[in-house]
């Protein structure tokens, strides 16, 4: 399976149109997968600080899985990678003004792409530059500044839907360029904050799919331990705004609560389908299915099953759509979250 590799991070700032610190995110990577590894610089995002925070929070999330890694090809964790972010964040290039021509097209480096247009039409609307957007809407050339038209820029090139070298070349990384503390962030350490983890079990001590216990106490399985810590991280980025530096201990937490999860009790967990939930067909032929090849009993418009013993059906059944499925365990299983202070 093929992974990236990222060997190096630099953040470019600048003071942006509405007088707030603007950063654009550079990571330099390579496939690891793709022969000679020859890493490259690429402009991944710009943005103010939020959308800073979200885009290295969601890349972060992928190291858990082991989809991205460190330089060398070292597995690396999302915390470490996120730390070696912030540490940029910190002190960061002092970005130059320069200029773009920004234009609609076919091709996958042209600087908006035919299918985003309405969706980022939509965007610059919402944030008034309507110039812009009216411009690139008679398939015309739109002149846009970095620092004059820093908004824009920020909410085409998000790093998210659409990144950023499609307009900002390798070449144009400030590798060199002189560093400027005074537009980094560098927040000072959140003292006490509270840390709430939700209450996990492993369906099986040999299989790595876990169920999580929701608010309304009802236990759904969402895939596989490493799968809840990504979506976590990725998701994490406002609780470290809130209280900066505690993205460390609540991914750390996090993992330990999935790490040291009880096995469910195999005899009093049922699996319950709603069979007239509302579905997609492929999900409702995928539920067929399974209803089909698993020993079940009907309840009303319920189907409830055992944890199958077969390693296979047991697959199956654990992705089971969380819409129409529930993990009913009546062996006393708690029903609140862990609650705990960290400082």
């Amino acid at each position: 399976m093929g992974a990236t590799v990222s060997t190096g991070k630099l953040v470019g700032a600048f003071q942006g149109s509405n007088g707030t610190t603007t950063y654009v995110l550079f990571e330099e990577t390579f496939e690891k997968n793709c022969y000679p590894h020859s890493p490259k610089w690429s402009a991944r995002a710009i943005g103010d600080l939020n959308a800073a925070l979200r885009v290295i929070f969601l890349s972060g999330s992928s190291c858990e899985g082991g989809m991205l890694k460190g330089a060398g090809g070292r597995d690396v964790t999302p915390e470490g990678y996120i730390a070696g972010w912030m540490k940029e964040m910190e002190n960061p290039v002092e970005m130059t003004d320069r200029a773009f021509e920004l234009t609609v097209g076919d091709s996958w480096q042209s600087p908006i792409a035919i299918s985003d247009f309405e969706r980022v039409k939509a965007k610059l609307v919402a944030i008034g530059a309507n110039k812009i957007a009216a411009t690139l809407e008679m398939g015309e050339t739109a002149q846009a500044s970095l620092y004059a038209d820093s908004e824009a820029l920020s909410a085409i090139y998000d790093g998210i839907e659409i990144g950023a070298w499609r307009i900002i070349q390798s070449y144009d990384t400030p590798l060199h360029g002189t560093r400027n503390p005074n537009l980094g962030y560098k927040p000072a350490k959140a003292k006490a904050y509270a840390l709430n983890v939700p209450r996990f079990m492993k369906i099986r001590a040999d299989f790595d799919h876990h169920l999580i216990q929701g608010a309304d106490g009802i236990w759904r399985c969402e895939g596989a331990g490493y799968s809840y810590v990504s979506s976590y991280v990725a998701n994490l980025w406002q609780d470290e705004l809130r209280n900066p530096g505690s993205y460390r201990n609540r991914i750390k937490t996090y993992r330990d609560a999935i790490k040291h999860a009880s096995v469910a009790p195999a005899q009093s967990t049922k699996i319950v389908v709603d069979t007239m939930a509302d579905l997609d067909q492929w999900q409702r032929d995928s539920v067929e299915r399974i209803i089909r090849d698993t020993p079940h009993d009907r309840v009303g418009n319920e189907v409830h099953m055992s944890i199958p013993s077969d390693y296979n059906q047991l697959y199956w059944v654990s992705g089971l759509p969380e819409k129409c499925t529930k993990w009913v365990i009546t062996d006393n299983a708690p029903t609140e979250q862990l609650s705990l202070l960290a400082s």
